[in-house]
């Protein structure tokens, strides 16, 4: 059986799988990604004056903006070792004949340009 056979039938077990039991995997990362919101929306609040709602959603957007940068950095990733656009596709919870519509950079001849994620990376160094 192929990689791309496993990684299928695996990612249709995860999904048939009670939402609490789903969550339990994410639930961690979740808590930490929860405490630096509150962290960084604090310093926004000290800094600019601005209140916690707005301040907190300020962060959770830029912070779901490199999200969603890092998910399609992962799918580039993840093709370039082999797996399937579809395997990506339900990976990332799309439908498998939408990968080239969930992830343009997957199209044969897409223009690759520096991601977000790329300048949040850049900006660690």
């Amino acid at each position: 059986m192929s990689r791309n056979t496993d990684d299928r039938r695996a990612l249709a077990a995860i999904e048939s799988e009670r939402m609490e039991d789903q969550i339990a995997y994410y639930r961690k990362p979740f808590m930490v990604l929860w405490a630096a919101v509150q962290e960084a929306s604090s310093e926004l609040e000290e800094d600019y004056g601005l209140s916690s709602d707005v301040s907190q959603l300020w962060v959770a957007e830029r912070l779901r903006q490199v999200s969603d940068s890092l998910v399609d950095r992962l799918a580039e990733k993840a093709v370039q070792h082999g797996t399937s656009k579809s395997n990506v596709a339900r990976a990332a919870g799309s439908d498998p004949t939408n990968a080239m519509r969930r992830f343009p950079r997957l199209r044969p001849g897409a223009v690759r340009t520096r991601l977000l994620i790329d300048e949040v990376l850049d900006s660690l160094e």
